[in-house]
């Protein structure tokens, strides 16, 4: 057996993000993100492709100018320079790998999609 190193990136009422450290080849991460019933997580896009996969749950995907609904055990490519964004449609868990470390530390904003997650996030804190 082997162990990993499992970090704590961030939570508060959104959810938590966990970062799973030294998974991947190369230092590309593995993330697992929780979406709570009603947040929004995301805004952002990247250089390079990433995957992501639903754990537990439902999830709005915004993925450019596309909304898709994505289930339990359903899964996506989230492309290289394409915005995109999850809302929790109920309590989920997601997990995302793909990008390098650095990458995700630099995480570029969409201005407009990051307007439409912080505007769910204000009502859903709001309610």
């Amino acid at each position: 057996n082997s162990m990993v190193e499992i970090i704590d990136i961030h939570n508060d009422e959104r959810g938590y993000i966990k970062a799973v450290k030294n998974l991947l080849k190369d230092n590309r991460e593995f993330s697992f993100l929780e979406v709570k019933e009603g947040f929004a997580r995301g805004g952002c896009f990247h250089t390079e492709d990433e995957w992501f996969v639903v754990i537990e749950g439902k999830i709005k995907v915004i993925l450019g100018d596309k909304e898709s609904i994505f289930s339990k055990g359903e899964s996506g490519k989230l492309p290289k320079l394409t915005p995109h964004a999850f809302f929790g449609l109920q309590d989920s868990i997601v997990s995302e790998w793909g990008i390098k470390t650095e990458e995700k530390e630099k995480d570029k904003k969409d201005k407009a999609l990051r307007e439409l997650v912080d505007n769910a996030n204000k009502l859903k804190r709001s309610n």
